[in-house]
């Protein structure tokens, strides 16, 4: 049997806690279960919206749907190998890679799906449409929710480790170029590429900066810029073009962190191949699971496998 790890995620409810075969809603201090449900037996991914949460298991072709308050929930076969889904009027959207489908299901248990390009690998949601990025292909589409059907489709170029939305920009991070591509969501146009560091793989957004996670440089390289990515490059990104240090902010780590949050004012970065989070460059936690911690509104939340429970950490 393939062993998961812990997935913890932060909800409006509490804090979910997918393992194989069960699900466990906390209180926002750690130390009890609100309630404890079956659930998949290898879980990869959860999705949530204000009420419900989609446990994703990919091995076995399910999603499980359950409400956040009661731990009441139905299992939903799907397309082959579903990775990722998003809720939007109480309707589950499940990507499915090795169908290159979008699916939709109704709460009231209808279906609907949309053929995608070749590897689709990441689904975002803004402003009220669905944009899913296909790896493979190297297509972007945008998706509209009623009808349900693909609006618009914007070749770009393959192989991006991340894609983001923020402010009516798409984010692209290419390890292999060592660049980040900005596309308009409005005009579904190239705004710009920038190089950036050796071998950037994650992104993060703040109002006025990015946060870019460079394991080869063992770095966060941070960006400076205003809420328009346009904006920022006319700004600020013309000074990194040489992709060595784009601002005095830059963040260095002792291990080749590949994953950045931003939480608040505060910098959250992850090393998958120690599991060391690390808050700012000091490390709060380590063996830590790739999915096993979750950034709540005021706290950090971690699965320890060591004492097998859940631990919060407190703001600084």
């Amino acid at each position: 049997m393939m062993l998961i790890a812990a997935i913890v995620v932060a909800t409006s409810h509490g804090v979910l806690v997918a393992q194989s075969g069960s699900l466990a809603m906390y209180d926002l201090t750690a130390t009890k279960i609100l309630w404890s449900s079956n659930g998949v037996q290898t879980p990869t991914r959860i999705a949530t919206s204000n009420d419900q949460a989609a446990v994703i298991d990919p091995i076995v072709n399910v999603v499980h749907i359950v409400d956040l308050g009661s731990g009441r929930g139905t299992t939903v076969q799907t397309g082959e190998t579903p990775i990722d889904a998003a809720f939007m009027d109480n309707q589950a959207y499940v990507l499915e890679r090795d169908a290159r489908a979008l699916e939709r299901v109704g709460v009231d248990g209808a279906r609907a799906s949309i053929q995608l390009g070749a590897d689709p690998a990441f689904l975002r949601v803004a402003s009220g449409r669905i944009y899913v990025y296909s790896r493979a292909s190297g297509v972007l589409q945008e998706i509209t929710t009623t009808p349900f059907a693909i609006a618009r489709t914007l070749n770009v170029a393959p192989f991006a480790s991340d894609f983001e939305i923020d402010a009516g920009v798409a984010y692209f991070v290419y390890p292999r170029a060592a660049k980040i591509a900005a596309i308009s969501i409005p005009t579904m146009k190239p705004i710009r590429e920038i190089s950036v560091g050796a071998v950037p793989v994650d992104l993060a957004i703040t109002p006025r900066s990015l946060a870019i996670a460079d394991p080869s440089a063992k770095r966060v390289w941070m960006i400076e810029g205003e809420q328009s990515f346009a904006q920022a490059f006319a700004r600020g990104f013309l000074r990194g073009l040489i992709g060595l240090g784009l601002t005095s902010g830059n963040r260095d780590f002792p291990t080749g962190v590949d994953r950045v949050f931003v939480a608040g004012r505060e910098l959250l970065a992850y090393d998958s191949s120690t599991g060391t989070l690390y808050r700012g460059t000091k490390p709060i936690a380590q063996g830590v699971g790739p999915q096993a911690f979750s950034i709540g509104a005021h706290a950090i939340y971690v699965w320890s496998d060591t004492v097998r429970r859940l631990q919060r950490i407190e703001p600084e």
